[in-house]
């Protein structure tokens, strides 16, 4: 838990509890992408 004296979170450690959705981002991209050139000709 973040106490209110703490110093203020740096760009690495924002970047680290955001670590989850951004794989999750690029993963979804990534599978998207596969879908489409696996299945682009017949849909």
């Amino acid at each position: 838990m973040t106490e209110p004296h703490d110093p203020p979170a740096t760009f690495v450690d924002k970047l680290r509890e955001r670590a989850g959705v951004i794989v999750a981002v690029i993963g979804l991209i990534a599978w998207m992408a596969m879908l489409w050139f696996m299945f682009g000709d017949v849909l």
